[in-house]
């Protein structure tokens, strides 16, 4: 079976060309207004809890108060007591975000794992968690 083409210079061609064309753009456009995603979207923003954050990634070494879990502090003494008051003197939200994205002694890098926001927001409860008898947010 034979299909007859129309030759390239035609009216006919011309016009299959620009509904091909329209077709495309038509696809493409109710693509992006219908939220498809190529794969790689981030999703939605997620509001950060540095609580929950400190919890997961923190307080096995350092302590649900901060000062340095016990037991962890027998193998690895220079575990940072995130209350004493010289760390607390000294640390600011940008020292303590370059230790966790980097790591230090043997704490890992979270570089990879947690987001600047997140090291951001993590920083800020570090830094409170010597300004009250307990972590941020505890009932007195």
């Amino acid at each position: 079976m034979s299909t007859a083409r129309a030759p390239a210079g035609s009216d006919d061609a011309m016009s299959t060309r620009v509904k091909a064309l329209f077709g495309f753009v038509t696809l493409a456009v109710a693509s992006t207004l219908a939220g498809c995603s190529t794969g790689d979207d981030a999703g939605p923003a997620v509001a950060v809890e540095p609580a929950v954050l400190y919890e997961r990634n923190c307080a096995r070494c350092h302590g649900v108060d901060g000062r340095g879990d016990a037991e962890i502090k027998k193998t690895m003494p220079n575990v940072r007591d995130f209350q004493d008051p010289a760390f607390r003197a000294r640390a600011s939200t940008d020292t303590i975000v370059s230790v966790v994205m980097a790591g230090k002694g043997q704490m890992p890098a979270f570089a990879q794992s947690l987001s600047l926001p997140k090291m951001q927001a993590l920083s800020g409860y570090v830094r409170r968690l010597g300004a009250a008898s307990g972590p941020p947010g505890a009932a007195p």
